[in-house]
């Protein structure tokens, strides 16, 4: 299971395998931090399926030809209410993958669904994938 790191009321922070099992626990642990931080029912459909394709995506690209890494999550509230969730691994990093083994609709999915998108390297390595979401109906 994931390990949940305690942190203010308004964020929270969590460190996973990079494995399919983690995402259905990151999916519901960023979903409920959501609703308790008031964001709506209509959003937090939005929030959980962005979490979803996101945790994916880096099971999936992160670290093929390699063992598993780990997949960190942190979730905050900003001042002017925005719900803002970082996804970050330790992978190849945000590169084009002719040989993916998806669809290549995670990363549009997620621009659909959230108010911004930001796609970068990650702070060590890999790829660091910030999403904003306004608390509440807009």
């Amino acid at each position: 299971m994931g390990t949940i790191v305690p942190m203010a009321q308004d964020e929270a922070r969590w460190r996973v395998a990079a494995t399919a099992e983690q995402v259905s626990f990151l999916r519901r642990e960023v979903t409920a931090f959501a609703q308790r931080m008031g964001v709506t029912a209509q959003r937090l459909g939005d929030v959980r399926l962005a979490v979803s394709e996101a945790a994916t995506n880096a099971v999936i690209h992160a670290y093929r030809d390699r063992d598993p890494g780990e997949i960190r999550v942190d979730a905050r509230v900003r001042e002017d209410g925005t719900l803002t969730i970082v996804v970050e691994d330790d992978g190849f990093g945000p590169l084009p993958r002719p040989d993916s083994p998806g669809l290549g609709l995670g990363l549009p999915t997620i621009a659909s669904v959230a108010d911004a998108v930001e796609l970068s390297a990650g702070t060590a390595a890999g790829a660091r994938l910030s999403m904003h979401f306004a608390t509440g109906g807009g």
